[in-house]
């Protein structure tokens, strides 16, 4: 009977508490400067990237597997956007192909909108009549099939036939560096700002600002915070995320005392209500020490806790500027379950495999250049832990698996099973025989699952889906 997978792990490498490690790290541009902007993940297996190169005004796609290896490249004339919204230079639409923002009109003032299919091609460039922006611009799809743009301080909302819709302007000297779309159907932008402007008291908050915006293009309200001694070009939200209740994590890089006191750049989590009023908040920063920025997306943790990733950015009077590669895990509680710092660099976004584990792009680290350095991806996770004598005692088949599974006992004695998630929350108990046994897993929801034996100290990785 054929295994699909079999994997032996020790239930404790999957604890809150202990750190991943690199599993494989590719570089795909030794030449030039250039950095991971963004990174999607299209299926289990497949990943696109799309990269800016800020030197010689080109752009590159790349589809990768979740091993890193190359399934295509596609090298462009024009550039995407490459030091805003590190995350959201490229999107999937409905209609499962790729956008991206460019500079590939005849007029050198509009922006282009890409259209690309499955293989790199490039289907359709649209000129839209809208002043183009290099520095901060963001795009993402929309749930009516349309796409939903940003330059510096203005929203313009396209319909399927990328046909404006409307367009929203805040203050000029705001600048929005990330759009999201809410269960609502409404929008959230954020990104460097003060709201009511006219109100001097506010501009004390800080400036961390996001708006959110209904479907017609109105602005329902309105926020910033911060650190009151913040500079404000060095303090803005980079991403932001909405929890399953309904409430906001944002993450804001600020150069501000936030509580620690420190005058390093640091990444402050911010959580919000639903009216944008703050409700917690964790400052990043491992042992009081390098302080951080982040430009990836917040991933979502199926116990509550969320992942990011952060590249250091701290100076002291004895020392240089050191960017470092950096994945943080906090708790459903905001604190710190671990802190794991790989090499020097830049992350520019993550996503999460189908495994549980994290794929990070960026570059690596220039001193002569902020942001630059060599394209590169690396594989975040825990490595499985093989046992020869262990294979023929225990195994589970079909993985994955929708409605049941069955696990073959060859001890010589039966055996207790435990069901854990990847939070190590005990799912599910049965006592099972020495031969084959059927488990009903059909009320479990889809992810990543572990089958332990604790009297034979066996654990096999499974996922439901």
């Amino acid at each position: 009977m054929k295994i699909l997978f079999l994997f032996l792990f020790s239930i404790f490498m999957f604890s809150q508490s202990t750190p991943p490690s690199i599993l494989w790290e590719q570089t795909y541009a030794d030449e030039g400067l250039r950095g991971g902007t963004s990174l999607l993940r299209v299926n289990n297996n497949e990943f696109v990237l799309a990269s800016g190169n800020s030197n010689n005004n080109s752009s590159t796609l790349i589809k990768l597997d979740t091993e890193g290896e190359l399934i295509w490249e596609q090298n462009l004339i024009s550039s995407l956007n490459y030091f805003g919204a590190s995350n959201q230079n490229i999107t999937r639409g409905q209609d499962n192909l790729y956008y991206t923002l460019a500079n590939n009109c005849e007029n050198s003032q509009q922006i282009s909108i890409q259209q690309f299919d499955d293989n790199g091609s490039l289907l359709e460039n649209w000129c839209l009549p809208i002043d183009y922006l290099f520095y901060y611009s963001c795009i993402i799809s929309t749930n009516d099939g349309g796409l939903l743009i940003s330059l510096q301080h203005t929203l313009t909302k396209l319909n399927a036939q990328k046909e404006i819709q409307w367009t929203v302007e805040v203050h000029p000297d705001n600048t929005f560096t990330n759009l999201l779309q809410t269960s609502d159907g409404h929008f959230l932008a954020v990104g460097s700002g003060y709201a009511n402007r006219d109100e001097t008291e506010e501009n004390l908050l800080g400036s961390c600002y996001f708006v959110k915006i209904d479907t017609n293009g109105n602005i329902l309200w309105e926020k910033n915070f911060g650190a009151v001694n913040a500079f404000s070009n060095q303090e803005y939200i980079s991403t932001a995320i909405e929890l399953p209740n309904g409430n906001y994590l944002l993450s804001c890089s600020t150069s501000g005392e936030v509580n620690n006191g420190n005058s390093c750049i640091n990444v402050w989590m911010v959580t919000t209500d639903t009216n944008g009023n703050i409700v917690n908040n964790l400052t990043l920063t491992p042992n009081g020490t390098n302080g951080g920025t982040t430009y990836s997306k917040i991933i979502l943790e199926p116990d509550g806790g969320y992942v990011v990733g952060v590249f250091s950015n701290c100076q002291s009077p004895e020392s240089n500027i050191v960017y470092t590669f950096r994945l943080i895990k906090a708790t459903a509680n905001n604190t710190i379950a671990w802190d794991v710092s790989f090499t020097d660099g830049i992350i520019h976004d993550i996503e999460r495999t189908s495994e549980g584990d994290y794929i990070a792009v960026g570059s690596d680290f220039n001193p002569s250049v902020f942001g630059s350095g060599s394209l590169k991806a690396m594989k975040i996770g825990w490595e499985p832990l093989s046992t020869p004598s262990f294979e023929n005692s225990m195994s589970l088949y079909p993985n994955p698996a929708q409605d049941f599974i069955t696990i073959k006992n060859n001890f010589s004695e039966n055996q207790t099973v435990v069901i854990y998630n990847v939070a190590g929350q005990t799912i599910m108990k049965q006592e099972i025989n020495q031969n084959e046994n059927r488990l009903n897993i059909a009320q479990l929801a889809n992810g990543i699952y572990f089958v332990h034996l604790p009297e034979s100290k066996t654990t096999l990785k499974w996922i439901k889906g």
